[in-house]
């Protein structure tokens, strides 16, 4: 069992902040990024280069994730 560090609750706000209840806690953070991405002109070609980074970024990991498993299955008895 692991010991974890916690930092007191505050039980209410102070006076200069706003309770505020998301779902999603970084919130300020995606819409701040939809404002630079709508700021921000991309051509068709720069869009679709991102995209074909993204999908092989993707299958890098589901490839180094198959190898490990089978690695580690390999490895039982």
């Amino acid at each position: 069992m692991r010991a974890i560090a916690r930092s007191p609750r505050r039980s209410r706000p102070q006076s200069d902040e706003k309770a505020i209840m998301t779902a999603t806690p970084s919130l300020g953070k995606h819409i701040q990024k939809r404002q630079l991405e709508k700021s921000v002109s991309w051509t068709g070609r720069e869009r679709l280069r991102c995209l074909w980074y993204r999908v092989r970024l993707t299958i890098q990991e589901m490839n180094y994730a198959t190898r490990r498993l089978v690695e580690l299955q390999s490895r039982l008895p």
